[in-house]
């Protein structure tokens, strides 16, 4: 490589480094570390070891049509970003930012590790933590999207590093599998988690929105706010973990009309292959493959029995629920004749529109009422209802109970069972 472009490169890392404060390094083509910024204090033994796991990482990872940033880990806990550097087509070696850690290590977590990695001297283990730079997800996404700007001089948002990322996972989920097997075991277990998060999570799964649960996944922080699941073993500890939340998920997909059958197999088979997984990154991986197939599944199973009109109809009503949607926007959108499209959504959903809409408007309505502390008056006000009364005279017609009562029974019902309801 000419001297000119290797210079051209220390400089990015030298930038990223003063103003992110990120390991830096650069990988030529034949995979040797030329250039490295090493995090403060490592001893040459820990930087030829940590060189040697960049190496094996983004020789490991995998390649797409895109140049990247990749964000790839570690099974101890490191984070990093590789930015493929291609002209003409020909790879010309890599940028790698890292590693980082999204939160500061716990003492059980150190301990798990340890042991995972049969690492026996755990002082030096948690002094390497210490050193390491703490940089959250979101963070870690605008540094990739940063880095690949400064190499390309193009812009790159943080979801679409975020979809390229999850496209190429290496974990190619259950495929048919799920068709063809039938669990015979069910799973029942509680999750120790931000209740308001999970029910959100979970909501997702239920509602059938694969890609809105592809960004939330991917600002999950899998070291912060969870319970300790294992004191002996960190991967134990993320198997207990996913097969918790994999129990979770199985519920709310047949919440949402997944056929149980079906959600149970999956639950099994997710299952048995994280049994067999040694790698925490790689059960993590697995974990959010399920959420996503769980939530695709329902996708499918609510859109199966439509028309393209008609699902066209649904998915307009729900991108435009707090807006005054008509019948002639629906069959502007669908380009149909309005009458026909009045027939032929009622023929298939057994509804007319205005009460499919006056239903969705009820179940966001009591998202709300659970999920957030907005006033009532708010809640129907955003929801396109002028009239109070004329919210709750509906809400009582669909649920039975006034707005205010679905409210109080359903916290005092999350209050007193010790264990969220994930709707």
């Amino acid at each position: 490589m000419k001297r000119m472009k290797l210079e051209q490169w220390m400089d990015i890392c030298k930038l990223m480094n003063d103003n992110l404060g990120l390991p830096m390094h650069y990988c030529n083509p034949h995979r040797r570390i030329e250039y490295s910024l090493m995090p403060a204090g490592i001893s040459s033994q820990g930087q030829k070891e940590l060189q040697e796991r960049m190496i094996q990482l983004i020789s490991s990872s995998h390649r797409g049509e895109v140049q990247g940033p990749y964000m790839l880990g570690t099974s101890l806990l490191e984070n990093f970003i590789e930015t493929r550097i291609e002209e003409n087509g020909v790879y010309m070696g890599s940028l790698i930012a890292g590693p980082s850690i999204y939160s500061r290590i716990r003492k059980d977590m150190l301990v798990g590790l340890a042991r995972d990695h049969r690492i026996t001297d755990r002082d030096a283990l948690e002094r390497y933590y210490d050193r390491l730079v703490i940089m959250d997800k979101k963070k870690l996404l605008h540094a990739a999207a940063m880095l690949h700007y400064l190499v390309y001089h193009t812009r790159i948002d943080i979801t679409d590093v975020m979809q390229h990322n999850h496209g190429g996972s290496r974990y190619q989920g259950l495929g048919e599998n799920i068709d063809i097997q039938v669990s015979e075991q069910r799973i029942n277990v509680s999750f120790h988690h931000d209740p308001i998060y999970e029910k959100e999570l979970m909501q997702l799964v239920t509602d059938g929105r694969p890609e809105e649960l592809v960004n939330k996944l991917e600002l999950i922080q899998t070291t912060e706010g969870i319970g300790t699941l294992s004191r002996t073993s960190h991967v134990r500890h993320q198997k207990n973990l996913s097969i918790v939340g994999i129990a979770l998920m199985t519920r709310a997909a047949v919440e949402g009309g997944l056929h149980p059958e079906i959600a149970y197999t999956m639950s099994d088979l997710y299952i048995q292959q994280m049994e067999e997984m040694t790698d925490a990154n790689e059960v993590n991986t697995a974990l959010q493959q399920a959420t996503y197939d769980f939530a695709n599944r329902v996708k499918e199973c609510k859109e199966g029995d439509f028309s393209k009109a008609v699902v066209k109809c649904k998915q307009y009503i729900f991108n435009h629920l707090y807006e005054d949607v008509s019948l002639q926007q629906l069959s502007r959108s669908v380009h149909m004749n309005s009458s026909y499209l009045s027939r032929r959504f009622k023929q298939e959903t057994g509804v007319s529109i205005s009460e499919y809409i006056q239903g969705q408007r009820i179940e966001e309505a009591k998202k709300l009422l659970v999920l957030t502390d907005l006033p009532i008056s708010v809640i129907y006000a955003r929801l396109n209802y002028h009239d109070q009364s004329y919210f709750t005279k509906v809400f009582r017609k669909l649920t039975g109970v006034t707005p205010k009562q679905y409210r109080e029974g359903r916290r005092l019902k999350s209050t007193h069972s010790g264990e969220d309801d994930p709707i």
